[in-house]
């Protein structure tokens, strides 16, 4: 159910052991991400700078998801000490005990969202589902969900092959004001999807995919991630979109039950949620800072700022994933959203 579950061939094996061969051996940490385009970029905001602060070494590696992390706590000896998961996983490695608390004396979070900070988990940026739309086509197309979830609307439609972020967007397409999302009304939501699925073309599972769609043009309007969507209107003007009701969500940042390095890995979090680390980030790969104070240090420009979906002119405007109550109900959701798709 997350945005980055291919892993990207991008991450630099070489870059990370010359940053930090001997992590363990300092008293360093290992940091696991998602690697690609993301962890470059993180490598840049936020590794760096915390491995020159704090005067350590940083060591990298890749990971694909929370059973990686239930697999090396089991163990007994993980072998990292700070990881990077999508929100309902870092719930849900609470809930399991796979996680750490934080020390929230050593990691300030006055200027974080409280509801982005768990006991043994805090957010690390944001992403949002968006409705992009192409102007050329010379077909009907969508520019809220109101109009994407009406069939009278006869563009081709792509969307997200997981519930997650698809039934918030259908019932606020059919009306449910996003401050009032929770807990989903399931039937009210499939019976959304249902009047508009014979004009949906495309389930697509990987957020590159999902550019291709609207670059190619094999769509005329379609449910995508604001930072895939934001790549393509950089060399498409006739691409737009909007962050008016964006499903916002969230990476988050957990210390492994058991790590070796446990307090350095909390001060490294500390470094992370710095508004300069923050963004930092957002200049580099169009994902948001979690940290309002981001937004007024002037690294991120005007036009930067509206591309992002926790500014100031858009924070207003969206809808905020609940992670708990996905992790309550995602096995069911799951299983009957499969069906839906498949029949």
């Amino acid at each position: 159910m997350h945005k980055h579950m291919i892993k990207g061939a991008a991450f630099s094996l070489l870059a990370s052991a010359l940053f930090a061969a001997t992590a363990h051996a300092d008293g360093g940490i290992t940091f696991a991400g998602w690697g690609g385009a993301l962890q470059d970029a993180e490598r840049k905001a936020y590794l760096e700078p915390a491995a020159k602060a704090l005067n350590i070494a940083i060591r990298e590696d890749n990971m694909n998801g929370l059973a990686a992390v239930r697999a090396q706590v089991m163990s007994g000896k993980p072998k990292w000490d700070l990881v990077e998961l999508g929100i309902t996983d870092c719930v849900q490695a609470e809930k399991e005990g796979l996680s750490e608390p934080l020390d929230k004396s050593v990691i300030d979070t006055r200027d974080i969202d409280p509801a982005v900070v768990g006991n043994n988990w805090i957010a690390s940026h944001a992403y949002a589902s968006v409705v992009a739309w192409a102007k050329d086509t010379g077909k009907p197309v969508a520019q809220t969900w109101q109009a994407f979830f009406d069939p009278n609307v006869k563009g081709a439609r792509a969307m997200y092959t997981k519930p997650w972020q698809t039934l918030e967007a259908a019932l606020i397409g059919d009306g449910v004001a996003p401050a009032q999302l929770y807990p989903l009304d399931i039937d009210r939501a499939f019976k959304a999807l249902e009047r508009i699925k014979p004009q949906v073309v495309n389930w697509w599972s990987a957020g590159a995919d999902s550019a291709q769609l609207l670059r190619s043009r094999e769509v005329d309007f379609l449910a995508i991630w604001n930072g895939r969507v934001a790549e393509v209107a950089k060399s498409d003007d006739a691409v737009d979109y909007s962050f008016d009701g964006a499903i916002l969500s969230y990476d988050c940042l957990i210390v492994p039950r058991g790590a070796q390095n446990k307090d350095l890995a909390m001060r490294v979090i500390n470094q992370i949620m710095q508004p300069t680390s923050q963004a930092t980030l957002a200049t580099l790969i169009p994902y948001a800072p979690v940290n309002s104070r981001a937004y007024e240090i002037g690294l991120i420009s005007a036009e930067q700022a509206s591309r992002l979906p926790t500014s100031p002119q858009n924070i207003a405007k969206v809808a905020k994933i609940d992670p708990h109550w996905w992790v309550q109900n995602q096995q069911a959701v799951q299983q009957r959203f499969e069906l839906f798709i498949a029949h």
